[in-house]
């Protein structure tokens, strides 16, 4: 089986009416596919500041509301991480479109049903469970990029792509607060948390129908069922291990630090099964020192995308006054930036390699200025003053930068991919790299309260940065030669 995308009808009657190429219409639906699925995680941030600020609900009682809101935040990400790898072996072998409808159609499904939850462990569940089916997309959505995109546009095939996330993170981050208020107006505040959840559910759903149908040639249903059926059984595993892992912290009445740390070694467990199953079968993914260094390099991507992506809504708000809504559109700033940042890293990327800069500098480069815009950031949270426009602008650049770093190091990361082997590459960058995302609200979150600020969780952010700015100068290529996109290109049988 192989997990390459050829182009479809669809791509190539648009190919016919003019300029644009057939990657050019998997680009777009692609962006479109990462903005709902990142409006359907990134909504769950807003949501818990909402309850925070209104006490409401199952937060209203907690001693250590940010950081129980940093465990919801987390259990996703331990959820999302495990399926990283397991998907990209599945994709490798069913087929890259096969797992993207799959994680599309379970996002949809499990969005609604969070929506629907009424205490706390049924929401935990549901985010877990959402966070499962995700995790089967970024390893197959990569994949595909690489496959389908011109060696020398790839990385901007990669960013542009990407900037799916950052419009998904924006509409999230703004219109969330703007729908909860709404919605408490006339549900009252203990029910109107779970509209968000059930109205971005539905076109994520459509979107899903959409890359079925239009994107690259029809998949036959059997492939459907078969990784379904797979993914499906793997994740009820992963779902049973975590959801009791939880209550073993709970009713040991662990603070929430503890229960992420649990839950991390829980899904570290988890992981070397799959390492000790698969070893045999994907050892050059496992085994190499270069991609092993991009991977543990790449923690303190998801760590810094996640800090923001979860608590900039609150940093903003308490460091400036201005309440939720009003912080609402300084903090999702970051995503706008992020828009623009994920093709600019691209366009750097390329043209640095044009110019036979090593991929090492270009991204170490790039993560050691977003690093010291943190500290800037840390800086000014720290003072007395107030600095609104000040502190938007220093969002901003770290958005812009910190996106073109990302694509940096995704790029990178699929220059060292053995041949055939996208997906598992992509699965283990993005699993490795979860463990960033599934610290830091939790860890972010306890600081503030321990701190009674936000100045320790941002300094350590770009410590973080720092460490994998170093970790990839160490990741010596020479001339890694771009790969013949021709074994790519296959159909899906």
């Amino acid at each position: 089986m192989n997990g390459t995308l050829p182009a479809g009808r669809f791509e190539k009657k648009f190919e016919r009416k003019g300029r644009w190429k057939s990657y050019h219409v998997v680009w777009l639906w692609l962006f479109m596919a990462w903005m709902m699925l990142y409006i359907d995680r990134s909504v769950t941030g807003p949501v818990v500041a909402w309850m925070i600020e209104n006490d409401v609900s199952f937060l209203a009682s907690a001693p250590l509301p940010h950081a129980l809101g940093g465990i919801i935040g987390s259990m996703f990400f331990a959820g999302y991480m495990l399926t990283q790898f397991p998907a990209g072996y599945l994709g490798d072998k069913y087929g890259y479109k096969v797992l993207i409808v799959i994680s599309l159609a379970w996002s949809a499904v499990t969005t609604f049903a969070s929506g629907l939850a009424r205490d706390l462990q049924s929401f935990v569940a549901f985010r877990i469970l959402t966070g499962l089916g995700e995790g089967a997309y970024y390893s197959n959505d990569r994949a595909v990029v690489q496959a389908i995109t011109p060696v020398e546009k790839r990385g901007l095939g990669m960013g542009i792509v990407f900037v799916g996330l950052a419009a998904g993170l924006t509409i999230a981050t703004l219109f969330t607060p703007w729908l909860l208020d709404s919605a408490s107006l006339s549900m009252g505040k203990e029910s109107a948390w779970s509209i968000p959840f059930l109205i971005f559910s539905l076109p994520t759903l459509l979107i899903c129908l959409a890359v079925w149908r239009f994107v690259g040639p029809k998949v036959e249903r059997r492939m459907l069922t078969k990784a379904g059926i797979r993914l499906l059984l793997i994740s009820a595993l992963f779902l049973i291990v975590l959801m009791a892992t939880y209550a073993l912290t709970v009713s040991l009445g662990l603070g929430s630090v503890f229960q992420a740390c649990a839950v991390l070694l829980a899904a570290v467990g988890l992981l070397v099964v799959i390492y000790s199953r698969l070893r045999m079968v994907s050892g050059k993914v496992l085994q190499d020192r270069r991609l092993l260094l991009m991977y543990v390099s790449a923690i303190p991507i998801l760590y810094t995308l996640w800090f923001f992506g979860f608590w900039a809504l609150l940093v903003v708000s308490e460091a400036t006054r201005l309440g939720l809504s009003g912080a609402a559109a300084y903090a999702a700033l970051f995503g706008v930036a992020s828009g623009l940042g994920y093709p600019i890293g691209g366009k750097i990327y390329d043209a640095a390699k044009r110019k036979h800069i090593a991929p090492r500098w270009i991204y170490s480069a790039l993560c050691l200025a977003v690093a010291a815009l943190v500290f800037m950031v840390a800086l000014l949270v720290n003072t007395v003053a107030e600095d609104v426009l000040l502190l938007g602008l220093l969002i901003f650049l770290i958005g812009v930068l910190f996106a073109a770093a990302q694509t940096a190091h995704m790029t990178f990361t699929s220059e060292l991919a053995p041949p055939g082997m996208a997906g598992q590459t992509f699965g283990m960058w993005n699993l490795v790299a979860e463990i960033g995302a599934v610290i830091s609200p939790v860890l972010s979150g306890a600081l503030r309260d321990l701190t009674g600020d936000w100045t320790v969780a941002i300094v350590l952010d770009g410590l973080l940065l720092l460490a994998s700015a170093i970790m990839v100068l160490f990741v010596r290529t020479q001339g890694v030669p771009a790969k013949d996109r021709s074994h790519f290109v296959r159909s899906q049988h």
